[in-house]
């Protein structure tokens, strides 16, 4: 058994991830379906964060339109989420945490 981290509906999206000035939004949680390039420079950040997939995806509201972004391309820093700690199979489960620093500490 191990802990899996939930960060849903909490945290605040600051920046895009180094310099990158386009984001790619999808339509959907798992990245299957691009949408369209989001320039950096036209979003206003923070975004709240509604949702964050086990697939590593993010669902915000840029412009008045929901959409995922890349985990990879973002930052969410780890004092803007608020964690909980769910048991789970380590056998049947698809824990990702690597990308969010601290994500089991409230699992201590």
């Amino acid at each position: 058994m191990a802990a899996a981290v939930s960060a849903q509906a909490q945290g605040m999206v600051t920046a895009a991830m180094g310099t990158r000035t386009v984001l790619k939004a999808y339509t959907d949680a798992e990245g299957k379906s691009e949408t369209t390039a989001l320039a950096v420079k036209d979003i206003t950040f923070p975004l709240k964060v509604f949702e964050i997939s086990e697939a590593g995806f993010v669902h915000v509201k840029v412009q008045s339109k929901d959409v995922w972004l890349d985990r990879g391309q973002i930052r969410i820093p780890p004092e803007s989420l608020t964690v909980t700690c769910t048991t789970v199979d380590q056998s049947s489960a698809n824990l990702t945490t690597a990308g969010i620093r601290g994500a089991n500490s409230a699992c201590k």
